[in-house]
């Protein structure tokens, strides 16, 4: 017999078995085919080895190779219809047909960016499957979207004349910036015949959606079938919001494509005029907004009002939109508390752009604008009647530095008989900034100076941040308040639901509470 080369044979000779995951299927062919050359050849030989020493019984060596070359024939094969037949179990280079953008000829107006974050070129865009069209316009977005981005409707099925629902795929394109959620649900609801409820979001995975108490209390009494007021389109997915009676167009989203990302969410729709007023909160220089690719951030912005477009404490994802001279009109709500801008544009448009949540959206209707607000309270809750006193003048300033400092300021309004109702003390009268506490140096009479603002009918406020120090108090002393709200499991987390989420506040390292808990209300009472 011939002596048996071994190393031909292990699986670990790169020279002859070139199996690699991460290569394309012919490799895995060619791989394959070597080693079944080199067993081939050895058995080959050994039969020869056979033949010229006469009629002899195999050894149990050579049964081995025998069925090894068996085998291996088979994966072979399996491989190969596999390939042909394009089953799973193979791993598919979805990239081997390149994406072609089919770039619409639409008017400037209604493009809709597709690169809405700095540095815009035409490979970045090309890179994004988007159309790139520069102009001597700088406002004008020169990269927009293609009609072959989004997602197709799968499956739609009406439980009953006044819910609609849907199963969405994401069409394969490329991603902007990256985790795009590939399935979707889309759930819409007529909730009274002048409140359209649809919501968008993730098929397989719970996300953050807003725990609105009073919103989830409603009651649905529609008598409209959502028929008459909702369309949709199913590629791209899109969805037009008609007014019940004339059928006209309010709120088209098939002018652009959705995204859902799992840090961006996008949504744009079309509207049927630019008298268009709310959002917020931001210092408007005019009531009705500007049109012309103005943009609107919305993230609750610890700012003063410095008359720019920065955004400031208020998050008002809401906005009226007077459709025609007949007073007609409709509002649009969208339940995300992320942060995210709104971009109107004069088609006239409005896209929404969130780096969280849900799109939860809510259209109102209404013959008049004062109709659209009575809804949108209906909705929400009508605000609470402030206390009389709180109508009146009000003082407050940072850093006062000391009690007597702000004693000094009442009694000085008090002597030229100036009516004011309210004093406040900052974060100043603090010790380190920690909440519920009080600088037992500079302002050691700060519990007996409430009695002495009532005495001449004032009041005192305290403010307070909404952030707990984890550090401890002067002299190493415990502070009560992170102890407390660590045994009570009163922070906010990270994804895991038990570490809690850290940040940098006034005092130093924080925490947050969960401020939407009622169990937690008497904790921070």
């Amino acid at each position: 017999m011939h002596p048996v080369d071994y190393k031909a044979l292990s699986p670990l000779n790169s020279e002859h078995f070139a199996l690699n995951i991460g290569e394309s299927r012919d490799c895995m062919f060619a791989g394959s085919s070597v080693f079944l050359y080199n067993v081939h050849h050895l058995i080959a030989n050994t039969h020869r080895g056979h033949a010229q020493m006469g009629k002899r019984r195999f050894s149990g060596l050579e049964v081995a190779l025998m069925v090894l070359f068996t085998l291996m024939s088979v994966a072979a094969l399996t491989f190969i219809v596999l390939f042909v037949t394009g089953e799973p179990g193979v791993i598919k280079d979805e990239t081997t047909d390149p994406f072609v953008p089919q770039c619409p000829k639409i008017p400037l107006a209604e493009r809709v960016d597709c690169f809405p974050d700095a540095g815009a070129s035409k490979l970045k865009c090309e890179q994004r499957g988007c159309c790139w069209g520069p102009l001597d316009e700088r406002n004008v977005p020169w990269c927009f979207f293609p009609t072959n981005h989004g997602y197709t409707v799968e499956s739609v099925e009406q439980p009953n004349p006044y819910v609609m629902k849907a199963q969405l795929k994401r069409m394969a394109s490329p991603s902007l910036f990256g985790a795009d959620i590939q399935d979707l649900s889309f759930h819409a609801e007529m909730q009274t015949n002048n409140r359209l409820r649809f919501k968008i979001y993730d098929a397989h995975r719970q996300r953050f959606e807003v725990p609105h108490e009073h919103i989830s209390s409603l009651n649905s009494d529609p008598s409209s079938p959502i028929s008459n007021t909702l369309e949709i389109t199913q590629k791209p997915f899109g969805l037009t919001v008609h007014r019940g009676g004339n059928k006209k167009v309010l709120f088209d989203t098939t002018m652009a494509p959705l995204v859902f990302e799992d840090q961006y969410l996008q949504l744009s729709a079309k509207l049927p005029s630019h008298n268009i007023y709310g959002l917020g909160e931001h210092v408007h220089r005019h009531y009705r907004h500007d049109t012309n690719w103005r943009t609107w951030p919305i993230f609750t912005r610890d700012a003063f009002p410095n008359g720019g477009t920065h955004n400031l404490y208020g998050h008002y994802p809401f906005f009226l939109c007077l459709e025609d001279e007949s007073g007609k009109s409709f509002g649009v709500f969208l339940m995300n508390s992320n942060a995210m801008e709104v971009t109107l544009q004069p088609a006239p448009a409005v896209t929404y752009r969130t780096i969280g949540g849900v799109l939860d959206f809510y259209i109102l209707f209404g013959d008049t604008p004062e109709q659209v607000v009575q809804e949108f309270l209906e909705l929400i809750g009508r605000p609470v009647i402030p206390p009389y006193w709180s109508l009146g003048f009000q003082l407050s300033r940072w850093d006062y530095g000391s009690l007597s400092e702000v004693k000094k300021t009442v009694e000085r309004n008090r002597a030229v008989g100036l009516p004011y109702d309210i004093q406040y003390t900052d974060i100043d009268y603090m010790e380190d900034k920690k909440d519920f506490t009080y600088d037992k140096v500079k302002f050691s009479e700060l519990p007996q100076f409430a009695d002495y603002l009532h005495e001449k009918g004032q009041r005192y406020i305290l403010i307070l941040d909404p952030a707990i120090a984890t550090s401890k108090r002067v002299g190493n002393n415990t502070y009560d308040s992170y102890d407390r709200g660590n045994e009570k499991n009163a922070w906010v987390t990270e994804a895991d639901g038990k570490t809690p989420l850290l940040g940098e506040v006034w005092p130093g390292e924080t925490v947050f509470s969960r401020l939407h808990q009622p169990k937690l209300h008497r904790l921070r009472g």
